[in-house]
């Protein structure tokens, strides 16, 4: 839940033993993620990486894994060969869950790292907040779903995302956009408590 800027803690409630998360409301052009100002853009790219960890910004296993060298190079500094192997890294804190366990992935995450070359820690920061904003799916909205197939009794995961100008369908294990619609193609939906339909030739259906 955000605060409101224009009134006190007190006013809403805020108990002095509270904590309180500091993170940017809103996007940013790229012209703005300025390398002079390592606040705003720590705050960035702390937002990015949470979001990219946590699955609530789906990417592929390869963009996660280049994400993931970034990430080594703001936290360990440039790629050291004998230091820096399998084994050295707690893929929790640099991967999605999903791909935790994906075979590989620490020493492509390294190969990552060592592309980063001699990048400090401040452009570093800049060429992943950049990296993340070059995304389709940056600053989509995502819910998981049961897609109901086409002349199937069969309900398949899905990935629904919601942005101000389009909705899209995500591959749940690829997450590659399968398919995009502008809002203004869309004629009309209808929700229940079990099922979202998107009325626009041809028409489908979600259930949560």
């Amino acid at each position: 839940n955000w605060l409101d800027h224009s009134r006190t803690f007190r006013e809403q409630g805020v108990d002095e033993n509270e904590t309180l998360l500091l993170r940017r409301k809103f996007f940013y052009s790229d012209q703005n993620v300025d390398s002079r100002d390592p606040v705003q853009l720590n705050l960035l790219y702390v937002q990015a990486r949470d979001d990219i960890l946590n699955g609530s910004h789906p990417v592929s296993f390869e963009k996660a894994c280049e994400f993931g060298g970034i990430q080594a190079q703001i936290q360990f500094g440039p790629h050291i060969e004998h230091k820096h192997k399998p084994g050295f890294l707690d893929l929790k804190e640099f991967l999605p869950k999903e791909y935790i366990k994906q075979r590989g992935a620490e020493k492509k995450i390294f190969q990552e790292h060592k592309n980063c070359g001699e990048l400090t820690e401040i452009e570093a920061k800049v060429k992943y907040v950049k990296l993340a904003r070059s995304l389709r799916t940056y600053g989509v909205s995502f819910f998981l779903v049961k897609e109901k197939m086409k002349s199937k009794n069969k309900l398949v995961p899905r990935l629904l995302g919601i942005t101000k100008e389009s909705v899209m369908r995500v591959d749940e294990k690829t997450k590659d956009v399968v398919q995009e619609w502008p809002l203004t193609t869309v004629k009309r939906w209808a929700a229940s408590p079990k099922s979202f339909t998107l009325v626009r030739p041809p028409y489908v259906t979600f259930s949560p």
